[in-house]
């Protein structure tokens, strides 16, 4: 195919076209593409630009990608700040429960991105200014992504992690609840061990690190 292979991803082959981005469609990506036209005015989501059976072109989102969680507490805000005015936004579209990679998750507050981590955001200047990869996107409670953002911008660094887990929830405005952060973590290993397409993960040994995470936050949680 032509164009540049961007690096990085995990389940899919991704090439940047010029402005564009093309990249393998899935069943989902009609009701995906509604979300992102949705999302368009706000200029942190990727602009739907062509469909067809198989490909998707989208707008190319210009910056870093986060394939490390920044460490810095102005990054970890603006992440907190960004998922929830995502969230905000598809609130009123959470009617529409069919079409989606996954079922509505309840209880059904807002669209969830589904991914939300920094490996799935571009940052301009050290700080957040775009979210990438809506293919898990689907109905469902804040606090499955509130918790996802937790593993990978939080736990994933090894310092200061009660604090700015404090911080993250308090700039989103939730109480942090542990229980959801190991369900989360629960999914993600069930995930990596059934799910064909996680044989890197696997491979890569992903689901002993997700249980020294749950080992962390059981023995953390009193």
């Amino acid at each position: 195919m032509d164009g540049e292979l961007l690096t990085g991803g995990g389940l899919n082959q991704v090439f940047r076209v010029g402005e564009a981005v093309r990249r393998p469609a899935g069943p989902w990506a009609p009701r995906v593409h509604e979300l992102l036209r949705r999302l368009a005015p706000l200029g942190i989501a990727p602009v739907p630009l062509g469909l067809d059976s198989s490909h998707e072109l989208l707008s190319y989102l210009p910056g870093e990608v986060g394939h490390v969680p920044p460490p810095e507490d102005a990054a970890l805000v603006a992440s907190a700040r960004l998922l929830r005015r995502l969230h905000d936004e598809t609130a009123g579209f959470v009617s529409i429960r069919d079409g989606w990679q996954h079922p509505a998750r309840e209880p059904v507050e807002v669209l969830l991105h589904g991914d939300f981590a920094p490996y799935n955001i571009v940052f301009r200047d050290g700080l957040p200014a775009g979210v990438f990869d809506w293919d898990s996107a689907h109905p469902g409670p804040r606090w499955w992504d509130v918790s996802w953002a937790l593993i990978q911008f939080v736990l994933a660094l090894p310092d200061d992690r009660e604090r700015r887990t404090r911080l993250f929830c308090e700039t989103y405005g939730i109480e942090y609840d542990p229980e959801h952060v190991l369900a989360r973590l629960d999914d993600m290993i069930r995930t990596i061990r059934e799910h064909p397409a996680f044989v890197l993960q696997r491979a890569e040994g992903h689901v002993d690190y997700y249980l020294d995470l749950i080992r962390y936050v059981e023995g953390s949680r009193a």
